[in-house]
């Protein structure tokens, strides 16, 4: 029988739902694997074995020195990017931009347009924690949204509502208390968002928090998935692992009607509307049908996607006549339009003035 050896440290909830999961696929696809859980400490032992196959969690110490002297089909799994994985082993990550994007769309679905990161201090040197910051402010940046780098400077120039994503769960339990211990509201003031959907965390939190749900069960059973995958195409697969959902609480300001796919498609428009997309590309982006795409907008947002990519243009184009001296063909073209004509076209039905009217009653002309 095959040996399959799993470096995973079970004393934490995360690493035991990773290892559920990889047992839970190795029975579903009926391999016939022995599986062997043993402690990066033996070294010795480990290496003076045979192993068909190897599954690490490359984020403990010491596991990067022993991956390479292992002759075996060997996947590494992380919470965060692989500068230099060894030669011949799979990897599979996490998405930490994908965690980021999730938060960003529930922020702009909430209509907060002022947001910023916020780590714990005993995660400030935590790789997942400084990818997950970075990926956050970058597209924050591209989505034109008001970035402060620091949470409590924010909060006491009041810069509400305030949109805050967590590195963590534990850290954004502790904002809270934070919060609640200087009588700033959660969620009316600031909306907090938290990473892992950990129980624990959830449990002792003042308040039910909301928090993207990496779901480790489902990440153990990608890990199997993707070694396979390396085994049976005898090559090195370099895979990414995004989260299942934004599970919504009381720590940020729920609408009654909130939706996953709605989400998706916000962050999709506010980051590509000026590149000319159409419809048919965000149906794409989000994997379903334009009757169920444009049905659960008018649910959520009262209008179909379709209106809300025009009126995103056109507040975006309102907004540069007024603040630059761009030309109206340059405009046009920032808002995704095709030319300065389309643009004209386009105002004298929505408002029935053009866009230098606009401009000229504001007294820049």
């Amino acid at each position: 029988m095959a040996k399959l050896l799993l470096l995973i440290d079970t004393m934490f909830y995360y690493d035991r739902e990773v290892l559920k999961g990889i047992k839970a696929k190795v029975d579903e696809c009926q391999l016939k694997l022995s599986i062997h859980l043993e402690s990066i400490d033996n070294v010795a032992d480990i290496l003076s074995q045979h192993w068909d196959y190897v599954i690490a969690d490359f984020d403990k110490p010491d596991v990067h020195r022993v991956i390479p002297r292992l002759k075996s089909n060997v996947l590494i799994y992380s919470s965060y990017s692989i500068a230099l994985a060894p030669e011949s082993v799979s990897t599979l990550v996490n998405d930490n931009e994908q965690f980021a994007n999730l938060a960003l769309g529930q922020f702009i679905q909430n209509d907060i347009s002022n947001v910023t990161f916020y780590m714990a201090p005993n995660e400030v040197n935590a790789g997942w924690a400084n990818e997950r910051q970075q990926c956050f402010e970058k597209n924050a940046a591209l989505l034109e949204l008001n970035y402060f780098n620091d949470v409590k400077e924010a909060v006491s120039l009041q810069q509400f509502p305030l949109g805050v994503y967590c590195s963590s769960d534990r850290s954004a339990r502790k904002l809270v208390n934070f919060c609640m211990g200087k009588n700033i509201t959660v969620p009316n003031q600031v909306s907090i968002i938290g990473t892992d959907y950990d129980d624990a965390e959830r449990a002792i939190s003042p308040l039910p928090l909301s928090s993207v749900n990496i779901d480790p069960y489902q990440l153990g059973q990608r890990c199997v998935e993707v070694l396979l995958k390396a085994k049976r195409f005898n090559k090195i697969v370099h895979e990414k692992y995004q989260p299942i959902n934004l599970i919504n609480e009381k720590s940020t300001a729920v609408e009654k009607n909130q939706d996953d796919i709605v989400n998706k498609a916000l962050y999709y428009l506010y980051n590509n509307f000026h590149l000319n997309i159409k419809v048919q590309q965000v149906i794409d982006f989000c994997r379903v049908s334009r009757k169920t795409l444009d049905n659960r907008f008018i649910a959520c947002k009262g209008v179909t996607v379709h209106y809300y990519l025009s009126s995103l243009r056109l507040k975006k184009s309102k907004k540069l006549l007024i603040n630059s001296k761009d030309s109206i063909e340059s405009i046009a073209l920032q808002c995704g339009y095709p030319n300065q004509s389309y643009l004209y076209q386009v105002y004298k039905k929505q408002f029935g003035y053009t866009p230098c009217e606009y401009r000229k009653s504001f007294g820049l002309i």
